[in-house]
């Protein structure tokens, strides 16, 4: 009887287990378009999820990373500042530090992602677009000039050069223990807000190999995933509020600077990069200056701008990192791998199946003299006791482990918000770490996931696609009590449909489209009555300063929209669309400063209407049980390449505001298996 017991169970043993060695090496793509990677080690395994990248993205993938060498003006023609910057900043240089500095075994991922990559291109070669092919052969330094180029020029640098434009970066978190749950299990919510193009679009894959079944997404053109799951546990990120980005107005005289009294040379370096201007390729020298303050952005007269970045020497190394985060089984593991502390930037939001949630306010903080807003300034100085002091450890920043109230959010609030009964004492750390502040969207996180009890899956995700905006509910009963201050006709008929809105940006919303036009002539500040505190972050602000200006303003936005839209009370999804590719939905969220949860912010196009921009990018819901339960979804789908079916099939759910499974056993796989490729057909 054990013998007919044991062949009977043996193939579903087989059919359930993450062993790899139970298969080939292959990608199994499922109907959603994301490859399931299975790999006997780690270089077929990233082997593969290069090829996979390039099925998915190809022409995208090559143009970021000819932009990234500082290459594009020279490939392609167009304005040449970026590729100028690139050198004149140190990235270029950074990132082939970073890559030498890399211990073998990483240094060998990349490679073999690079090596995926290019076999891909050699093997369809019709699929590519001309343009994109001077970029041919990629090499691994392509990755790491990537990497470098997104992590530190695009979500550090070019904020406080100002030169990004329309996008704040953002992102929403959650987790929650047992206590609040109806299994008993901890559950985790990733939903980072980026752009819906270019460098900031995500890429959802799943990595199996050995006893490492890891899912989640990275950005487009990295190896290695940067929010996931695996059988034990998850983590998300969320921007963070850090400063690690400096300037210092420094006294020059010639080729040289004032530090501590005495003229020090610069370390001064060229490049001479190409520059196409009307199929005339002519090279343009790009000086590169180097002070003990950083490097050197701009002179005028006697006096020029340095700027500071961290990991200028490249010695930390972020996709190593999130590898080792990735392979953690447990709490003590995973401190271990964020104790490297190799992320520039990001808020770190843990569950486990053991239980445990954490809250970790990581990246490359320097250690400096003075408080949060001296460094918000150009500084000028000659003292060198100006300069950074190295980082802060992971261990001396903002953090903890399972709070007492079962759950952590963040919205891109500092980290002394992220859970009440509040665990971090802003006074116990210097201000220069963090501001401290709680803004709408973060007020509307807690108020969402604070008092909930006995929730299921479902249910938290249900509460992830929240639309109600806490500005809009914060001035409510404002509102109704400045009919009684007017007898403007027109005013009034606004304040109704403002106060019998429920405040929600769905589709049929009859109110949201008049709130925006309003919140846009009085901003979202500084005509509260009671400004924010600490000591009741999310109530305040509250009450109003001057009412008879708030109603100037209702009455003079009332007229703009009658006399562009001829009604007070269009549908919001008439008028703000989802779009991507063949796709087109009614759009339903709003933007965060607003307070909305579910993050979308649109822009205007030729017909008048708004399509997205950036907002709600990659979500994904787990709970951490005996088998791991998770949801996702791609807003955007998970493919850009040409003639994919992929790009946009997404769309429909995120306009119904629902998630797709996640196919997380291979069982699920194959019953949804669109292709299989196999690795010794790459």
């Amino acid at each position: 009887m054990k013998k007919i017991f044991l062949l009977l169970t043996l193939p579903f043993l087989i059919s359930c287990s993450t062993d790899t060695s139970v298969y080939e090496n292959e990608i199994l793509w499922d109907t959603w378009g994301i490859p399931h990677i299975y790999a006997d080690n780690d270089a077929n395994l990233y082997k593969m999820m290069g090829w996979a990248q390039m099925h998915n993205h190809a022409d995208l993938i090559l143009k970021l990373y000819g932009e990234a060498r500082a290459k594009s003006t020279e490939y392609w023609g167009g304005d040449s500042k970026r590729d100028i910057l690139l050198h004149q900043l140190g990235l270029i240089e950074a990132a082939e530090k970073t890559f030498d500095n890399m211990d073998k075994e990483d240094k060998n991922i990349v490679m073999s992602f690079v090596e995926g990559m290019n076999a891909y291109l050699e093997k369809h070669p019709d699929q590519i677009d001309e343009k994109y092919k001077v970029i041919l052969p990629v090499k691994p330094i392509d990755v790491m000039y990537h990497v470098t180029r997104v992590m530190y020029m695009e979500f550090l640098i070019s904020r406080n050069l100002r030169t990004a434009h329309q996008w704040s970066p953002g992102s929403n978190a959650w987790a929650i223990n047992g206590k609040k749950t109806a299994s008993g299990n901890t559950m985790l919510l990733a939903n980072p807000h980026l752009p819906w193009n270019d460098f900031w679009l995500f890429f959802e894959a799943h990595l199996i190999s050995g006893d490492n079944d890891l899912y989640g997404a990275t950005l487009v053109g990295l190896p290695t995933l940067g929010i996931g799951f695996n059988q034990n546990l998850g983590w998300t990120h969320t921007v963070n509020t850090l400063d690690n980005v400096d300037f210092y107005e420094l006294t020059i005289k010639k080729n040289q600077y004032l530090i501590d009294g005495e003229y020090k040379d610069f370390k001064i370096d060229s490049v001479s990069i190409s520059v196409k201007t009307d199929s005339i390729i002519k090279k343009q020298f790009v000086v590169k200056k180097r002070s003990d303050f950083g490097m050197i952005l701009r002179e005028s007269g006697d006096k020029a701008i340095a700027i500071s970045w961290p990991n200028m020497n490249g010695e930390l190394n972020a996709m190593g990192q999130w590898r080792a985060m990735g392979r953690a089984s447990n709490l003590k593991e995973f401190q271990k791998a964020t104790d490297k502390n190799a992320l520039p930037l990001f808020n770190i939001i843990y569950s486990d199946k053991d239980n445990n949630i954490l809250y970790h306010f990581g990246g490359n903080i320097p250690k400096k003299k003075g408080d949060w807003e001296k460094w918000q300034q150009i500084l000028p100085t000659s003292s060198s006791d100006e300069i950074w002091k190295g980082y802060y450890q992971a261990s001396k920043l903002p953090g903890y482990v399972n709070p007492d109230s079962g759950w952590i959010q963040n919205a891109n609030d500092p980290p002394y918000t992220s859970t009440f009964p509040t665990k971090i004492d802003p006074n116990n750390y210097e201000s220069h770490i963090s501001p401290n502040y709680m803004s709408f969207r973060p007020q509307r996180s807690a108020k969402l996931i604070q008092d909930v009890s006995n929730i299921t899956l479902d249910e938290f995700i249900t509460l992830k696609h929240d639309t109600k905006s806490e500005l809009a509910l914060r001035i409510q009963d404002e509102l109704e009590n400045l009919k009684s201050k007017t007898k403007d006709s027109l005013t009034l008929a606004a304040l109704d449909v403002l106060t019998e809105w429920d405040a929600s940006f769905e589709s049929s919303s009859s109110g949201a489209i008049l709130f925006i036009n309003l919140i846009s002539q009085i901003g979202t500040d500084g005509y509260f009555e009671k400004p924010w505190s600490y000591k009741d972050p999310v109530h305040l602000p509250d009450g109003l300063i001057d009412e008879q200006k708030v109603l100037l303003a209702i009455k003079n936005t009332a007229k703009a929209q009658l006399d562009k839209l001829g009604s007070l009370s269009t549908p919001f999804g008439d008028l703000f669309r989802l779009k991507v590719g063949k796709y087109e939905y009614p759009g339903n969220g709003g933007p965060g400063n607003l307070g909305l949860f579910r993050t979308m912010y649109y822009v205007p196009r030729k017909d008048g209407k708004f399509y997205p921009y950036h907002g709600d990018s990659y979500v994904c819901a787990t709970e951490f049980g005996e088998q791991i339960n998770a949801k996702a979804l791609m807003s955007y789908g998970n493919a850009t390449q040409k003639g994919n079916s992929h790009v946009g099939d997404q769309l429909k759910l995120f306009a119904e505001k629902k998630l797709r499974k996640v196919w997380y056993t291979r069982t699920e796989q194959e019953e949804h298996l669109e292709l299989v490729e196999k690795l010794k057909d790459m």
